[in-house]
């Protein structure tokens, strides 16, 4: 039985200056509950998002307009 709430989720892998780690946190913070962030390398400051497939579109639209540089790795 597949969740109805959750559905399927999906991961983005990103990089962002290990010092803007702390401040995209909090950014995200800012859009409740659209992403779960998790540090996979905060020493070169390689993250992944795990976002649902139906907010995937609207995270990548919100990781293009920070006033932080991020690279995304995957789309």
């Amino acid at each position: 039985m597949q969740n109805s709430i959750g559905g399927k989720g999906s991961t983005i892998l990103l990089s962002v200056e290990p010092h803007d780690i702390d401040f995209f946190n909090k950014l995200l913070e800012g859009y409740d509950n659209m992403a779960m962030i998790t540090a996979v390398d905060p020493g070169i400051g390689r993250l992944a998002l795990r976002v649902s497939e139906n907010a995937k579109k609207d995270m990548l639209a919100i990781l293009h307009c920070l006033p932080i540089p991020v690279s995304i790795d995957n789309a």
